[in-house]
């Protein structure tokens, strides 16, 4: 195959130039299904403890080798008076926890004030292989770092909308 060096205002032609076939598919995976789900409802733990959120959702595989690409968007609160906290989150496939986030998501530090809250929405991504067509539920689960001070990690507040999207990546 002979190379050309072009000049700078030079163009080549590539369906003149190049010859050979393309390949038809890249190569890559695709997504077999897309499923969403969403609350608005409001749960507020004040406990250490990890309890569920009210975000959840069930997909079934189809094939054993199939990941799952998990999209968390929690809104959360944490509220605390006169000292410092941190909401916590972890993404659970059934029992199993998935993934944790256990420090500085959503912190507030209250220092003298009387009572502060801080919220965010929460975002991230977790490709799971779970090696299963049997249906699978993920979910979040959230804690506070401390219930002194009235420590809460309030979940959906005030009927914010959180989304939870699982797609199938086949393999």
């Amino acid at each position: 195959m002979a190379l050309t060096r072009l000049g700078l205002n030079q163009a080549v032609n590539l369906a003149t130039n190049v010859t050979g076939t393309l390949p038809t598919a890249n190569g890559g995976s695709k997504v077999g299904q897309v499923i969403q789900a969403t609350t608005s409802s409001a749960v507020n733990v004040a406990s250490t403890s990890f309890t569920d959120t009210g975000l959840t959702v069930n997909i079934t595989p189809t094939a054993t080798s199939s990941k799952i690409l998990v999209e968390v968007n929690q809104n959360i609160v944490t509220d605390i008076d006169t000292t410092a906290a941190n909401s916590k989150i972890k993404l659970l496939r059934d029992s199993t926890t998935a993934v944790e986030f256990a420090n500085n998501i959503a912190r507030t530090e209250a220092g003298g004030a009387s009572s502060v809250k801080f919220g965010n929405l929460t975002t991230f991504s977790h490709l799971d292989s779970p090696s299963t067509t049997s249906q699978i539920t993920y979910k979040t689960q959230g804690a506070i770092s401390s219930t002194s001070n009235n420590g809460t990690a309030r979940f959906q507040n005030s009927s914010v909308t959180s989304i939870i999207t699982v797609m199938e990546i086949l393999a």
